[in-house]
């Protein structure tokens, strides 16, 4: 039989592609138009941007660096590999020693933790308020700042080595419960005016951290539970503005809620964390393909 994409050279192997409404279709297809077909995945994995007003046939692509080993497999350079071996156990013991002490001080201090389940969604992931705007405009420091000096506190995620992971937290407080809901009310103002100023006044900012999560995300090799709990929080922002494409901010939510972030990973070998986190980067790899930020973030 001919090819059933250019209905001239015999067919030779069949593939999959996504079909219009989304379904996926098996075609019976020549060499020429199976390997055009692999090319173009691979431009799909690494493009970020749905860029508009290009001439037909043209497209952008993100460039991948990468460094490869005499046996053709990818990895660190030997210099950095050497660093991060040498370093590993050292900072296990950093963040488990500080996870401690802020255990102690919590318990010193015997705050109790306020209540989020009444905030509106947008402004929650689980039980956690998402202040990821005020992380990108530069103010989320000052805040937990004030915070400090109220006796309160502002408890984000530490997972897998990344510290506020995805700038989601929980609140607690030592003091009465009005004043802390009086203090959360005047952080959503806050949050909600850090994401209005991203979307009108500093939109290179929200598209460069949307789009570096998203090409992670699309080219990653191994990925940690605390690794995607980060990424996925500036693309549910894009999400919620209307300026991404092929994923939802429902299903973003979905996936972050869904995650693992209490490091439970750390009580596996390294041979099972790698094998963990290379499953999780492929499934993720699958997942953003095809997703594309707007070319006027």
């Amino acid at each position: 039989m001919k090819c059933e994409l250019c209905k001239k050279a015999d067919a030779a192997c069949a593939i999959t592609r996504e079909r219009e409404d989304g379904e996926e279709e098996e075609l019976y297809v020549c060499h020429e138009c199976a390997k055009a077909e692999r090319q173009r995945r691979k431009a799909n994995s690494q493009r970020t941007r749905k860029i508009s007003g290009l001439p037909p046939g043209v497209s952008m692509s993100v460039t991948e660096i990468s460094h490869s080993s005499e046996d053709g497999e990818e990895g660190p350079p030997p210099i950095i590999g050497a660093i991060m071996e040498a370093f590993s156990d050292m900072v296990d013991g950093i963040e488990k020693r500080v996870h401690g002490e802020e255990k102690t001080a919590k318990q010193e201090k015997k705050l109790s933790e306020f209540s989020l389940g009444r905030i509106t969604h947008d402004f929650r992931v689980g039980d956690r308020i998402h202040l990821e705007g005020l992380h990108l405009i530069g103010e989320l420091e000052a805040v937990k700042r004030a915070m400090h000096a109220l006796g309160m506190e502002l408890s984000g995620v530490s997972a897998d080595g990344v510290n506020d992971a995805g700038h989601a937290y929980r609140l607690f407080y030592g003091e009465s419960s009005a004043r802390a809901k009086r203090v959360v009310e005047d952080i959503l103002r806050e949050e909600e005016n850090a994401r209005i100023r991203l979307r009108d006044e500093m939109q290179r900012v929200f598209g460069d951290s949307a789009c570096r999560a998203l090409a992670v995300l699309k080219n990653c090799r191994l990925l940690s539970s605390g690794e995607l709990f980060d990424l996925l929080s500036p693309l549910r922002l894009a999400a919620m503005d209307g300026k991404i494409e092929g994923i939802t901010k429902d299903e973003i939510d979905s996936m972050m809620t869904s995650l693992d972030i209490s490091s439970s990973d750390e009580q596996l070998s390294p041979d099972e964390r790698d094998r963990a986190d290379a499953e999780r980067a492929d499934e993720m790899n699958k997942r953003f393909e095809e997703v594309m930020l707007d070319d006027v973030v």
